[in-house]
């Protein structure tokens, strides 16, 4: 008798472990995470900077070389943009550019960082 019942033991315990390996893998794997705004506030501060940091350098290098070369510049050498908010800072004394590409950047990653940490501190 002590046999049948560790084979019921052992079938039931089959029987479980396939129920609750059917249930795991029907549920999503990852867990569901409650987003701070602070990530939405980090991406739309990103995309604005990052547009408007565009609209600016693509302007300066328009100036300095004209419109060809800019557009040129804009899609073979985009480095050239990225030398330009520098460019208008040490030529121009304008730290404008510098301060909107640059410092947005650096306040977007702020915002993932505290957002970050605010939601997996929980």
């Amino acid at each position: 008798m002590n046999e049948k019942n560790d084979k019921e033991i052992i079938e039931v315990k089959e029987v479980e472990a396939e129920r609750i390996n059917n249930n795991e893998t029907s549920r999503p794997r990852f867990k569901a995470i409650r987003l701070s705004p602070l990530f939405l506030i980090g991406i739309l501060i990103y995309v604005i900077t990052a547009f408007w940091g565009l609209f600016i350098c693509f302007a300066i290098v328009k100036e300095i070389f004209g419109p060809i070369i800019a557009f040129l510049g804009l899609i073979f050498f985009p480095f050239i943009l990225a030398l330009a908010p520098w460019y208008a800072a040490l030529a121009n004394h304008d730290f404008y550019p510098l301060l909107i590409v640059y410092g947005g950047a650096l306040l977007g990653t702020l915002c993932f960082k505290i957002a970050m940490r605010s939601t997996f501190n929980r």
